[in-house]
């Protein structure tokens, strides 16, 4: 595509949110990443950006070929977001400080999306995943590396964004990230993942997986775990979502 063109596909439309994949370029190397747009602010908390108000999630996708690029001592991650980005921002029209982004090596083609509803109660789950080069189980397997200044070479990683109908304090995104973090983990059981660093140990996750908890508008829940159908609802949606990123990613490596 030429330089300064983005090419934009919808990826699905629920509940008044709409989440698009955005095709562009990364200096010169084509990328695409995932954009959900909310119709207004959300609460929403990240393992990376901590807890904030925002009008979008983004999940970009960093190929292989702009790693080398990825350690520029002078540049902040928000530094590399406008440079890896903009085009993509510009598109959508919304300032990177409404934004919250994850990224991974692993490209929106092997998206997947899951919805579970009971009544008005919902919960949407949107993933990615990868885990070929550093599944591990965490606290047995020994860690490769120390994070100076947030800086870490995109891996595989698991990126997970939940949305949800409910209302949620920020007390009650937290929940959000034990409730789907134990789905994940019965996601990599269920394929068999094991551990790229110890085969003989069954995988727990990546030493790279990000979340994304946005809280919605309707009645307030204060917690959001197993017991809860809200929980239930979310364990499923994360579950289902992941096996269906790892299964796509993983048919798509067969012939590599």
């Amino acid at each position: 595509m030429p330089a300064e063109q983005v090419n934009i596909r919808t990826v699905a439309e629920f509940h008044g949110i709409k989440a698009e994949v955005i095709e562009h370029e990364v200096w010169g190397v084509p990328a695409n990443a995932l954009v959900v747009t909310f119709p207004e602010e959300r609460r929403a908390l990240s393992g990376r950006q901590g807890y904030r108000k925002v009008k979008a999630v983004c999940n970009i996708y960093l190929p292989d070929a702009i790693w080398p690029r990825l350690h520029n001592d002078k540049l902040s991650w928000n530094g590399y977001y406008r440079q890896v980005f903009s085009k993509a921002l510009s598109a959508i029209g919304i300032p990177l400080s409404k934004v919250l982004v994850l990224s991974t090596g692993v490209t929106m083609d092997h998206l997947a999306f899951h919805e579970e509803k009971q009544g008005d109660l919902w919960v949407a789950v949107l993933a990615t995943a990868g885990v070929e080069s550093n599944a591990l189980r965490i606290g047995q397997d020994k860690s490769s590396g120390i994070d100076r200044n947030g800086k870490f070479k995109p891996f595989g990683t698991i990126n997970t964004i939940i949305l949800t109908s409910e209302s949620l304090p920020q007390s009650a995104l937290a929940s959000c990230f034990i409730t789907a973090t134990e789905a994940k983990t019965i996601a990599l059981d269920e394929l068999g993942v094991m551990s790229a660093y110890t085969p003989g140990l069954k995988a727990s996750g990546t030493g790279t997986d990000q979340i994304v908890a946005v809280s919605g508008t309707g009645d307030k829940a204060t917690y959001v775990g197993g017991h809860t159908l809200l929980g239930e609802l979310m364990g499923r949606s994360v579950t289902l979502a992941i096996k269906e990123a790892l299964t796509k990613r993983m048919a798509s490596r067969k012939g590599h």
